[in-house]
C-alpha cells in the first residue's frame, strides 16, 4: 500500500498540475469526486495516454480547458520544474518572497524563479550544465524553452532520488538506434527511465531525445514515476480485490472490508496494459489501487497477477454444516476448516453439491485467502471420491512404476485413470501373470475390481501382447519361425513370428532377426495370436565406433583391422554382417573393395565380430560444444556415443531462415554432411519442429495438406516421412484425419517426420503448484502434470505460471511443437441469442453489424448446454439472452447462459 512521505502536504498533492491546464495556479484542494471531467473529446479511448491521463484528471492533478485537454500541446522548462517540485511534494520549501538573481542570460519568468532555485538547491538540476546551456544560446529564453524528451527525463529520475541508477547505467548504450542523438551526460538517465518504466521510445526503435514533450507524455511519465516514488492522494487507496460483481467490488484492507460501487463510467485498467479492460479481466485476491468518490469506485488497476491464495489438499473426515465446519486429514494431521454460507462446494465434474453429500475419505482441495489473519475459504472442490466398483475395458497405458494402469471403459467408451493396488491379484488364463502389472499391455482386454478407489483385481481376458524370457537357438531360414528355450525349462519351444517384428539390441540400429546369436538371452513379447510380434536382446551389447579408421581388410580371412585413435581392433566380418552404404544395404563382396586403408567407417560390434558396418557420409546427433577457434564440432550420437570432427566453411540450414553458426547452441539435434574424404563437415543441418493442423490427407498420391498457425497452407509430397501416434509407435498416413493436429519435423528445411499431439479440452476444477486437475466434455477428470517448463496462455498473453488459472476456466491443454505442456484459456464467444432449430441442430446469434456472416452454429450430441452449475434446455433460452460459445476446433462444445 501507498505509504505519504511524512513531510507531504494535502494541498501540494491536490494542485500539482494544475499548471496544466493553463498554468495558473488553484487555490485549496481538488477531491477527485463523480463529476470530475475525465473523458476529454480530444482524449478517446483508443488514445496512448488515455489510462493515465484518466488517473491524474481523477487525482485532481491535471484538468482540460472546457472538456478538451490538448494531449499535444509541449511543456515548457520553467513549467516542468514546477510540476517536478509540487509532485514530489516540497512545494511548502518554495518561499516565494525571495529575491532570486540569475545571470542575465538565464532568463526565467519571475513567477517560476523560486521553483528553479529550490531545484538548484534540491538537485532536481544542475546549476553549472543549466547557465552553460542558457549562456550557449541566448537567444532563446532558459525558462520558456521547449523541454525535450531527454531533458525531462533526467528531471524526473533526480526528482524521484534515482541518480544512482543512471550513474549504473551511464556506459551501458542506449537500445534505441538514434541512441547517437543523446546529449552528453544524458544516456544514464534515459537507460534508467527506460529500465524503471518512466517513458518509452516514440517507436519501438526511437527515442527522439531532442524532441519536445507533451501533455499527454508528461502525464503518462509522472503517473508511471507513482510506481517509484508513492504519494498520497485523497480518495486513492491500495488494497486486495478480495471479490468482484457487475455492480459492485470488495476491497480487502487491513482496518476492514469495503464495498464500492462501479458504474457504467468506472475505468478498469491492468498493470500490463494502457488500455482499458472489463471487470472480467481482473483476477480476484490481487492487489488493486482504486480512485473513491464516496462509495462510488471512479478507477481501478490491477498491480499485479500474484494472487493472494493458497490451495490445500486433503482427504475428507467429517463436516458439521450447521456450523459451517468441516475436517480434513492433511499428511496425517486433522485441519478443521471454517466456511461461510457464500462458499460452494463441487464436485470433479464442476457441478455444484451440498457439504451433507459429501463422502468420507473423499479428496478435497480447499482454496482459501492468505492475506486475513483468519483465512477465509474461497472454495472447496472435490478431487475425487472414493469409489467401490467392477468394470471392464480395454487397456490405453501402463504405469507399472506408479501403479496406475489407464482403461477405456466398456460401458461408458470414456477414458479411466485407475490406481492399483501393490497387492491386487493380476489374472492371466487362471494363473497369476509373470510381471505383474508391469505383463499388463496396452490393447490388453480386462475386468477389474475397484475397492475404496484402488483396483484390487486385475483379470485379463484377451491380450494383445505378453512376454516371456528364454534363451535363443535358432531361426528358420525363411525368418518365419523362432526357436528357444524358455527360462526355466529344458525343452526347445517354437513360435510363429508376426509379419512385423521389432528386434532391439542395445547399440545397434535396423536390426531383425539375422542379428541374432546363438546363445543370446532375449525377451519375446507375443500378441493376441501368440506370435512373437518384439525381440529384445538382454544379455549382449553391440561396441560402437564412430569414424574408425581402416588399417587393413584381408579378404580370404574376412579379417578388418581398424584403428580407434592410437588403439588396433581386429575384427571378423560375416556373411550376416549388415554392410550400409548411404542408406542403402550391399553384400560383403561389394563392400570388400571399399575397406580400403585410411577410409573411415562406423563399425558395431559383439566380442571380435562384425555386426554392422555403415560408410557414413553423414551424423545425426545433439551438440554438445562448437569451437569455432578449433574448428571442432563435439556432438552426442543418436546412439549415445560421442563424435568429433573437424570443419573448414560450415554451411548451416534451418527452416525458414539463413542460419549461420551463430544460429547453433548446445542441445540442438543436428545432422552433419561430410566431405568426400568423411574427415570434415561441410553442412549442418538443425533439426526443428513446427506443430500444425492436417486440412487432408491423399493417401493414394501419398500428399498431406495443413494448416499452420498463421493460416496458411503447405501440401507436402510424404513419401519417405515417418508417421507416429501420440504415444511415439509407427502409424501409416491413412492413420491421419482432417482436424488432427501434429508436429512436423525438419531436417535443415526438408521435413521428415509427423507426430499427432492429442489435444484436450474442458473445464479446469482444480489447480496446484504441480498439476491442474481438468474436466472434459464427456465429465472424464485428468490431471495434468505441470512439470518444469509449461506455459499458460491467457487474455492472449503468456506467462510461466498456472496462478492465472481458476476453477471454471475452460482450457485447451496440447504439446507444444518443443514437446511442452501449453495450456490456452479459451475465454469463449459472447453473443446474444436469437433462435434453436432441434430438427436441423442449429442455434443461430443474432448478429453484431451488416458484415457478420458468422451467427449460425451447429449443435452436436457433444455441446452442452448450462447455466451457472446447473444443465438447462434450449426452451430456457429467450431471445436477447447473453450466452457465451466456447468453440474448440470449429465444434460447438459448450453454449452457457448468462446468470
Amino acid at each position: 500500500m501507498f505509504k505519504a512521505n511524512k513531510w507531504l502536504k494535502g494541498v501540494s498533492s491536490l494542485v500539482i498540475f494544475s499548471v496544466l491546464s493553463s498554468f495558473t495556479i488553484t487555490g485549496g484542494a481538488v477531491f477527485a469526486d463523480s463529476s470530475a471531467v475525465t473523458k476529454f473529446s480530444d482524449v478517446p479511448v483508443a488514445h496512448w495516454a488515455q489510462k493515465h491521463i484518466t488517473k491524474l484528471a481523477l487525482q485532481g492533478i491535471v484538468k482540460g480547458d472546457n472538456g478538451v485537454f490538448k494531449p499535444n500541446d509541449n511543456v515548457s522548462q520553467q513549467e516542468a520544474v514546477t510540476m517536478a517540485i509540487r509532485f514530489i511534494g516540497i512545494e511548502n520549501e518554495v518561499k516565494e518572497d525571495q529575491a532570486v538573481v540569475f545571470s542575465s542570460a538565464f532568463k526565467v519568468n519571475d513567477y517560476f524563479k523560486p521553483y528553479v532555485a529550490l531545484a538548484f538547491q534540491k538537485g532536481l538540476l544542475d546549476r553549472d550544465e543549466e547557465f552553460k546551456l542558457a549562456e550557449e544560446n541566448e537567444a532563446v529564453t532558459w525558462g520558456a524553452k521547449k523541454a525535450t524528451r531527454e531533458w525531462i527525463t533526467k528531471l524526473v529520475v533526480n526528482a524521484i532520488g534515482k541518480q544512482s541508477a543512471a550513474a549504473e547505467l551511464a556506459s551501458t548504450p542506449v537500445a534505441f538506434s538514434d541512441r547517437n542523438s543523446v546529449s552528453e551526460g544524458f544516456a544514464g538517465y534515459v537507460n534508467a527511465a527506460v529500465s524503471l518504466k518512466l517513458v518509452n521510445g516514440v517507436t519501438a526503435d526511437k527515442f527522439e531525445p531532442k524532441g519536445a514533450i507533451t501533455r499527454a507524455a508528461m502525464a503518462t511519465l509522472l503517473s508511471r514515476a507513482e510506481s517509484q516514488f508513492p504519494v498520497a492522494f485523497p480518495g486513492q487507496e491500495t488494497g486486495i480485490l478480495s471479490s468482484k460483481s457487475d455492480t459492485s467490488i470488495q476491497l480487502y484492507k487491513p482496518q476492514g472490508d469495503q464495498t464500492l460501487l462501479l458504474s457504467p463510467d468506472t475505468n478498469v485498467y491492468r498493470y500490463d496494459s494502457e488500455k482499458a479492460v472489463g471487470l472480467d479481466q481482473l483476477l480476484p485476491n490481487t492487489n488493486v489501487t482504486v480512485i473513491t468518490y464516496g462509495d462510488q469506485a471512479l478507477y481501478v488497476e490491477q498491480l499485479d497477477d500474484k494472487q493472494l491464495v493458497e490451495t490445500i489438499t486433503g482427504t475428507f473426515d467429517r463436516a458439521v454444516p450447521a456450523e459451517n465446519k468441516l475436517w480434513i486429514w492433511v499428511n496425517d494431521t486433522p485441519v478443521a476448516v471454517a466456511y461461510d454460507s457464500s462458499v460452494t462446494v463441487k464436485d470433479a465434474a464442476g457441478s455444484v453439491i451440498p457439504v451433507a453429500s459429501l463422502v468420507k475419505d473423499s479428496t478435497l482441495s480447499i482454496t482459501r485467502d492468505t492475506y486475513r489473519e483468519v483465512p477465509r475459504v474461497l472454495s472447496i472442490a472435490v478431487q475425487s471420491a472414493p469409489i467401490n466398483k467392477t468394470g471392464s475395458g480395454l487397456v490405453k497405458a501402463v504405469d507399472a512404476a506408479a501403479s496406475t494402469i489407464s482403461v477405456i471403459n466398456s460401458a461408458s467408451n470414456a477414458e479411466e485413470q485407475l490406481s492399483v493396488s501393490p497387492q491386487a491379484v493380476i489374472l492371466w488364463q487362471g494363473s497369476i501373470l509373470q510381471g505383474g502389472l508391469a505383463g499388463v499391455r496396452a490393447g490388453d482386454s480386462l475386468t477389474y475390481e475397484v475397492q475404496n478407489s484402488i483396483v484390487t483385481k486385475i483379470t485379463v481376458q484377451q491380450t494383445s501382447a505378453k512376454s516371456v524370457q528364454g534363451e535363443f537357438y535358432s531361426a528358420s531360414s525363411d525368418n518365419k519361425t523362432i526357436n528357444y528355450i524358455r527360462d526355466g525349462g529344458t525343452q526347445l519351444e517354437a513360435k510363429f513370428v508376426a509379419d512385423s517384428i521389432n528386434v532391439t539390441i542395445e547399440g545397434l540400429t535396423s536390426t531383425s532377426l539375422v542379428d541374432l546369436v546363438k546363445g543370446d538371452r532375449l525377451e519375446l513379447t507375443l500378441n493376441e495370436k501368440d506370435q512373437v510380434s518384439a525381440i529384445k536382446v538382454l544379455n549382449r551389447k553391440v561396441e560402437t565406433i564412430n569414424g574408425a579408421v581402416i588399417v587393413s581388410y584381408e579378404p580370404e580371412l574376412k579379417a578388418l583391422v581398424v584403428k580407434n585413435g592410437t588403439k588396433l581392433i581386429p575384427i571378423y566380418l560375416t556373411d550376416s554382417t549388415k554392410i550400409d552404404m548411404n542408406g542403402t544395404a550391399i553384400p560383403l563382396t561389394s563392400a570388400a573393395t571399399m575397406l580400403i586403408k585410411d577410409r573411415k567407417v562406423t563399425i558395431g560390434y559383439t566380442d571380435d565380430k562384425a555386426i554392422s558396418i555403415q560408410f557414413v557420409y553423414k551424423y545425426t546427433g545433439t551438440v554438445v560444444s562448437i569451437n569455432q577457434t578449433s574448428r571442432q564440432l563435439n556432438l552426442t550420437l543418436t546412439g549415445g556415443s560421442p563424435f568429433t570432427i573437424g570443419f573448414d566453411a560450415l554451411g548451416v540450414e534451418a527452416l525458414g531462415k539463413n542460419a549461420t553458426l551463430a544460429d547453433v547452441k548446445a542441445g540442438d539435434v543436428v545432422t552433419l554432411l561430410l566431405n568426400t574424404t568423411q574427415d570434415k563437415a561441410v553442412t549442418l543441418q538443425i533439426h526443428s519442429a513446427k506443430q500444425v493442423e492436417v486440412v487432408s490427407v491423399d493417401v493414394n498420391s501419398q500428399k498431406l495438406k495443413v494448416k499452420n498457425a498463421d493460416q496458411t497452407t503447405n501440401e507436402w509430397a510424404v513419401s519417405g516421412w515417418s508417421f507416429y501416434n501420440e504415444s511415439g509407435e509407427l502409424i501409416t498416413l491413412s492413420g491421419l484425419t482432417a482436424g488432427q493436429v501434429g508436429n512436423i519435423t525438419f531436417t535443415g528445411s526438408t521435413p521428415s517426420s509427423f507426430k499427432k499431439v492429442a489435444v484436450a479440452s474442458g473445464r479446469v476444477s482444480a489447480v496446484a503448484a504441480d498439476k491442474v486437475t481438468i474436466v472434459d466434455y464427456n465429465g472424464v477428470s485428468t490431471e495434468v502434470p505441470l512439470g518444469t517448463a509449461y506455459t499458460v496462455i491467457k487474455n492472449g498473453v503468456s506467462g510461466s505460471s498456472a496462478a492465472v488459472l481458476q476453477a471454471g476456466d475452460r482450457v485447451e491443454v496440447r504439446k507444444d511443437a518443443a514437446e511442452q505442456t501449453l495450456i490456452t484459456v479459451n475465454g469463449g464467444t459472447a453473443r446474444s441469442f436469437w433462435k434453436f432449430d432441434s430438427s436441423a441442430g442449429l442455434l443461430s446469434v443474432k448478429r453484431t453489424g451488416l458484415t457478420d456472416n458468422n451467427y449460425t452454429f451447429k449443435v452436436t450430441s457433444r455441446t452442452k448446454l448450462s447455466q451457472g452449475d446447473a444443465a438447462i434446455q434450449w426452451s430456457d433460452l429467450k431471445e436477447g439472452d447473453s450466452i457465451t460459445l466456447y468453440i474448440v476446433q470449429g465444434e460447438l462444445l459448450e453454449v452457457v447462459k448468462k446468470s
